[in-house]
């Protein structure tokens, strides 16, 4: 299909652009009223080494997953990102976010991602944020991610 030549997950790391278009999907599960919505960004589906993942779950609220803003330290939802490269998991999003409160480390550039239109069959929007190596904000390396970008088919 030539519209899947369409269909990426590209992203700005330290200054370093990156772009997936072997494996671009948004997948949305729902299990006993609680929905997670998953965008994959990878150049294949078995790309477990280097591969941009955001994930949103409504169970703290149930409410929708919709067109829209989502937020690290959102009380809706939980939102969580890891980007993986050369076996390092940097990951950003709530529970990052939840640790630099408890140890009073400031994040210059909090997770979120803008889900711009959604439909049964594509997902779209933009992302951002500050990625810690091994989730740690102490003392992990610290990747930041600007000009995220998607395009999405719904596996």
């Amino acid at each position: 299909d030539k519209d899947d030549e369409n269909f990426h997950v590209s992203f700005t790391v330290n200054g370093v652009n990156k772009t997936y278009t072997g494996f671009a999907v948004v997948h949305m599960e729902s299990i006993s009223g609680s929905t997670t919505l998953t965008i994959l960004g990878g150049n294949s589906a078995t790309s477990f080494d280097d591969y941009m993942g955001i994930y949103i779950d409504n169970s703290p609220t149930s409410a929708a997953i919709t067109a829209g803003q989502y937020e690290d330290l959102s009380a809706n939802f939980v939102v969580l990102s890891t980007y993986t490269n050369t076996g390092i998991d940097y990951e950003s999003g709530l529970s990052v976010a939840e640790d630099a409160v408890f140890y009073n480390i400031p994040i210059a550039n909090h997770f979120n991602v803008n889900i711009t239109s959604m439909d049964g069959s594509t997902a779209k929007g933009t992302f951002s944020g500050d990625y810690y190596a091994d989730g740690d904000v102490q003392s992990g390396t610290k990747l930041t991610i600007t000009n995220g970008d998607f395009f999405v088919k719904v596996q």
